[in-house]
């Protein structure tokens, strides 16, 4: 952060009529204050420094890295730093995260990330995401000296850019602390535009009760981002953004001066105040959840306070549904149902069941697509051309359309590989286990089928093939890669010792003249 030439004390000297002084303390206006100094930890001077590395994925973000992990042990967090691959076309290179832990006096882990690597090196990434990773490193500082009942881990990834790396590194490197995580809460672009943006999955929309209301932050749905590799593994996350879209992201013109620093601000008052909801857990019992599976194939269960409750069927998040809406095909299965209270405790029932074949329930083998459709399934044109529709992440929305008015007393029934969902609501979101899957939607009036459609789809974990980003014969290749910035206590120390010799040189000078 340069130096505030406003203050009181570089004005007098400014004006003291010594042309060498104005020369001396521009030098020092210009050299960035370290990382321990005043007002170093503000959100502007992190941002600044930030985009002065070029922060390539296993290229040239070592130094942003470095810096990073500084902060966090000035704070007082035991910092980590976990190496990853990445495969670029100038062969294969290295990634790291850093993380720093704050450990509570009781169980659970709170976990704050952003993504501090640039889309390429053109990129300054001031938005996306310097000011993520500034609003972290801001409630690590506000939270430092604070007792808390949940352990908080700040995590910087890098990766991000090309496919999610660093946080899916993590989460499988520490695949024994998933069921510890109360929450995460990704930050990903947050001080440019107007007002932010909280998302998450129904099933962990008690993580929006922590969130202070502000006039800055509005509730809707996901978007891309880390926050999704939790989602696969089905742990609790939400993304925090702003709304100014993708105009200025991953190009030149991310720049600092385009930042709304109080959005930035407003982030870092809310999630501090969210860290601090989700990190103290006065009350740790979770609720108390009971239930069966019934000879037919319904799933039924009684949870023990007012809770949100979800459904993960043979590996897949079917998200938030009643008791004895959702009904099992011929066969075992493997149930569990989770119910999580305001506080983020988590109870939790596992079922096994082998339905037995009754031939209840089954579709009839001659329904005839119509009165109800899938929008996003492919025609017959586009799967001869294009294959079996594939998603390269499992949240699946289970949508449909009815054309005209809907009739009275008209029911939608889903069936996700013949599990069925009565009174399917248009739009319900489900988290798939990897593999093919089939959906067909049937409308019922009166006892009667109106309406028809299915479609086949192949689900695959985000970026499941290794990615590949380029950087031979781009301008990081021909730049020399920034160095460690200069020790700059030792330089202001220097300037400082000179404005005094001179100080001293010009007073002896007026002395002699007096003589």
């Amino acid at each position: 952060m340069a130096a505030d030439l406003s203050s009181p004390q570089f004005f007098g000297l400014l004006t003291a009529g010594a042309p060498v002084f104005a020369a001396l303390l521009l030098i020092v206006a210009a050299i960035p204050a370290p990382a321990g100094a005043d007002g170093a930890d503000s959100l502007a001077g992190t941002i600044g420094v930030l985009t002065d590395y070029r922060r390539v994925p296993g290229l040239d973000d070592g130094t942003a890295a470095d810096y990073i992990a500084g902060r966090l042990e000035e704070y007082g967090y035991d910092v980590q730093q976990e190496v990853f691959a990445v495969e670029t076309d100038a062969g294969p290179a290295t990634a790291r995260n850093i993380v720093g832990a704050k450990e509570g006096s009781g169980p659970g882990i709170v976990v704050v990330c952003a993504h501090y690597d640039v889309y390429g090196p053109g990129c300054p990434g001031a938005d996306d995401n310097a000011a993520g990773v500034a609003v972290m490193l801001e409630v690590a500082r506000a939270l430092q000296s604070e007792p808390l009942d949940r352990s908080v881990y700040f995590i910087a990834f890098s990766g991000e850019e090309v496919g999610l790396l660093g946080s899916a590194d993590w989460l499988d490197r520490h695949a024994d602390l998933a069921a510890d995580i109360i929450a995460a809460v990704n930050l990903d672009c947050v001080a440019r535009g107007d007002e932010l943006h909280v998302y998450t999955l129904p099933q962990y929309r008690w993580i929006l009760d922590a969130v202070p209301e502000s006039p800055a932050i509005t509730i809707g749905p996901g978007l891309g981002g880390d926050h999704q590799r939790f989602w696969e593994r089905h742990i609790p996350a939400a993304l925090i953004t702003d709304n100014s879209g993708y105009t200025l992201r991953h190009t030149p013109d991310d720049t600092s001066g385009t930042l709304n620093l109080s959005l930035a601000a407003s982030c870092t008052e809310a999630v501090t105040c969210m860290v601090r909801t989700l990190a103290a857990a006065d009350d740790t019992t979770p609720p108390a959840v009971e239930g069966s599976v019934e000879g037919d194939g319904t799933i039924r269960y009684a949870v023990s306070e007012p809770a949100v409750t979800h459904l993960i069927i043979d590996g897949t998040d079917f998200g938030v549904l009643a008791s004895g809406q959702v009904i099992l095909p011929p066969g075992p299965h493997t149930i569990r149902v989770i119910a999580y209270d305001a506080a983020g405790n988590r109870g939790v029932l596992d079922l096994e069941a082998d339905v037995p074949d009754t031939g209840r329930g089954t579709l009839a083998s001659n329904l005839q697509p119509g009165g109800i459709s899938i929008p996003w399934k492919r025609t017959e044109e586009d799967r001869e051309k294009y294959g079996m529709q594939h998603y390269g992440m499992p949240f699946v929305s289970l949508s449909y359309d009815r054309p005209g008015e809907e009739e009275t007393g008209t029911r939608v029934d889903g069936y996700v590989d013949g599990i069925r969902i009565t009174g399917l609501e248009e739009g319900h979101i489900v988290v798939h286990a990897l593999g093919n899957h089939r959906y067909k939607v049937i409308a019922v009036a009166a006892g009667t089928v109106v309406g028809y459609d299915e479609t086949a789809y192949l689900v695959g974990r985000m970026y499941d093939s290794p990615m590949t980003y380029y950087i031979k014969d781009s301008s990081v290749q021909e730049e020399p890669i920034r160095e460690d910035p200069l020790p700059l206590v030792p330089v202001a120390c220097a300037v400082v010792a000179s404005l005094l010799v001179i100080a001293y040189l010009f007073s002896r000078s007026i002395a002699s003249r007096r003589r």
